[in-house]
């Protein structure tokens, strides 16, 4: 379910004022000082009047957007969705059984209540530091992101729950000029640690169902030892094994809509579908990962931040953003000159990469990988097959729409 399938089944909430004015801000409008009754925002040849407002009426916010709409040549539906979920992550969660597709057992609906929140709550750490059983042992960084999620109106039709995550607004870092002659230099803003938690959970549900789900015979410690990787621990499956143990859960869905202000990455899956003929399965690998401690070493995963690389040299550097040893940095990566292309494409489909070296600490204190011995996307890294493609790309035509 994704924003143009929302607008056929919802009613649009207006969006509040600070909602608006931030839209309009990040698509290019200009606020103009202000008078004694409001604003001019201009953008081009339009102008559009923001009145003052003391305490919101939806009414004049309404109207707003409708001259956004307007100007902006968007269904008005679509532009008042748009803007209401600009800055935020967007999980819809589904659990349904064929026989009662609009309603659940209140027991059912309660489980899938609770384990959203464990389960996102299990993302928030182990995007923060794999784990493979937290143990209680939560991030203060991840249950700060928790905190701040919200559980949005239920959607019409198949039982779903919204579950928000409002995202911060970037701040670009200046990247400093080359100081060495024929340097190419590229800089990117890193990933917002609540971008990466959203995230950490869509590749999690992704890692369960190709590491977990699909492989026949149940999974063995070194199987799952590549689903801890990606952010899977015991909790988070203990929590989709309440879920998928249900009685009236035929299947768990869930549909991501990624927030506009912040380009998503193109492998990121749009939808992910569990069995609930899965639960054995998931369960028993939650008892492994209880058993076994499968803490991934050497291995750190993040976006792509910033390339180097200087005229003729036969190899490059890429910067991932990262966490490493409970704090955000950033690791500096050799690569070989034809690696260092692949890596520019990668850096381009803000595709996140998982790296497998030895990090040592160079001049000026800087993280380094000399040798990785691999640095590829995180979504290819699951499947050998070519299939594994095909899953990440499967829904990608429901991205937003970013021509507004």
């Amino acid at each position: 379910m994704f924003l143009a399938d929302v607008n056929e089944l919802t009613k649009p909430r207006t969006p509040t004022l600070p909602q608006v004015e931030d839209f309009m801000e990040s698509e290019g409008w200009i606020p103009q000082p202000p008078g004694s009754a409001g604003r001019m925002w201009v953008k081009r040849a339009a102008r559009i009047a923001i009145p003052e407002m003391y305490g919101e009426d939806p009414a004049l916010v309404q109207g707003i957007i409708e001259r956004i709409a307007r100007w902006e040549r968007k269904d008005l539906r679509f532009i008042t969705n748009y803007i209401r979920y600009y800055r935020t992550d967007v999980a819809l969660l589904r659990a349904a059984k064929d026989d009662y597709a609009d309603t659940i057992s209140l027991e059912a609906a309660s489980s899938v209540i609770s384990n959203a929140k464990a389960i996102l709550r299990a993302s928030g750490t182990t995007a923060w530091s794999e784990k493979s059983n937290i143990a209680g042992n939560y991030s203060k960084q991840g249950d700060a992101v928790v905190g701040t999620a919200r559980m949005d109106h239920t959607v019409q039709g198949p039982f779903m729950i919204p579950v928000l995550v409002p995202l911060p607004k970037l701040e670009i870092p200046q990247a400093p000029l080359p100081n060495i002659q024929g340097e190419e230099l590229f800089r990117a803003a890193a990933e917002p640690f609540a971008r990466r938690v959203t995230r950490t959970l869509a590749q999690s549900l992704v890692a369960v169902n190709e590491v977990i789900v699909q492989p026949e015979g149940m999974p063995s410690a070194r199987t799952l030892h590549a689903a801890v990787e990606r952010g899977v621990s015991r909790e988070f499956c203990s929590a989709l094994t309440k879920i998928l143990e249900q009685p009236a859960v035929a299947e768990f869905t869930a549909y991501f809509q990624w927030a506009p202000a912040i380009q998503a990455s193109s492998s990121v899956p749009g939808t992910v579908e569990i069995d609930a003929a899965a639960a054995e399965k998931v369960k028993r690998a939650a008892e492994i990962l209880k058993a076994k401690r499968l803490e991934p070493r050497s291995t750190f995963s993040g976006g792509i931040v910033e390339l180097r690389h200087v005229q003729d040299e036969p190899f490059g550097t890429v910067t991932v953003a990262t966490v490493r040893n409970a704090r955000a940095c950033e690791i500096r990566v050799r690569l070989t000159y034809e690696q260092y292309q692949e890596a520019v494409g990668w850096h381009r489909d803000r595709r996140p990469v998982i790296v497998h070296g030895t990090v040592r600490e160079g001049p000026g204190r800087k993280l380094i990988v000399d040798q990785p011995e691999s640095c590829r996307p995180i979504d290819e890294s699951l499947l050998p097959e070519p299939r594994q493609a095909q899953v990440v790309q499967l829904h990608s035509r429901h991205s937003f729409d970013r021509n507004i």
